[in-house]
């Protein structure tokens, strides 16, 4: 991925030079869905796919990823998301931007060129204790539940909608693709203060992928009154841990509580 580019150092460099640390994150209008909404003709809507092996399924997953989503933004602008069941006797008739397997079963090679037939980013999802040989040009993720996985979506997907003072160059997002070999898989930590939240993401990232990633995109999560000092310390404390650089994106809500921290590494088998 390009820039922007928050690791080791460049975000606290970049803070303090554009911005008074300790500024309150909160919009003008006191509202970040309000300014999502007054921002969102900048961005294209992505189209994204969330494909089953039966319509039923899809239909499921939809509604998971959706009233994840309600609960802090009512009327997504950039995303728009479809059920699709290979069940269906119709194919869109469009691809999509990016479209998500979310079967539990591993993708066959007949079912793996379906997908990409259907999208031009495709993600295969696996819930813990599955295997796949893992294919070019395709993000393969471990979950240990389904809800960690629609968490984590609904915060990346958020990220762009409320499209916080750090934002993800979406463009290079879209067209980088992992090392052959390499499966995602994502911790979280969520604590009462920005130094609780480090502490708890740090627990549960050391448990696994002691391996150095492909990359890493780190999600900063809180409520509207987070500070810029907040996110600074959190990076800050976070490069003192990894050797490894990571992305950095983040979103506010009204209707969020304390800090959260997700954080998606791309790393070989």
């Amino acid at each position: 991925m390009s820039n922007p580019h928050f690791g080791r150092g460049g975000l606290r460099d970049y803070l303090y030079y554009q911005l008074n640390v300790g500024e309150t994150l909160e919009r003008s209008n006191g509202t970040p869905e309000r300014g999502a909404i007054q921002k969102a003709p900048r961005l294209d809507t992505y189209e994204i796919g969330l494909i089953a092996a039966t319509q039923v399924e899809a239909d499921r997953f939809l509604g998971l990823v959706e009233r994840a989503i309600h609960e802090h933004l009512p009327k997504p602008w950039r995303h728009r998301f479809t059920a699709y069941g290979l069940d269906q006797a119709w194919r869109p008739q469009r691809l999509f931007d990016e479209v998500h397997w979310l079967n539990n079963t591993p993708a066959s090679p007949l079912l793996l060129e379906i997908l990409v037939s259907l999208g031009r980013l495709v993600h295969i999802h696996l819930l813990e204790n599955s295997c796949v040989k893992l294919q070019p040009g395709i993000r393969t993720y471990n979950w240990s539940s389904e809800a960690d996985l629609v968490e984590f979506w609904k915060s990346l997907y958020l990220s762009r909608e409320l499209c916080w003072f750090l934002e993800l160059e979406w463009g290079s997002y879209f067209t980088w693709q992992p090392r052959v070999g390499c499966f995602a898989t994502v911790n979280a930590g969520w604590g009462a203060t920005p130094s609780a939240a480090v502490n708890a993401l740090r627990t549960s990232a050391d448990a696994i992928n002691p391996s150095h990633p492909d990359n890493a995109i780190l999600i900063i999560e809180g409520f509207i009154n987070t500070t810029i000092g907040d996110c600074v310390e959190i990076v800050n404390a976070l490069e003192g841990i990894y050797e490894f650089d990571f992305f950095t994106t983040g979103w506010v809500s009204s209707n969020y509580s304390g800090y959260g921290l997700k954080l998606l590494r791309f790393c070989p088998t």
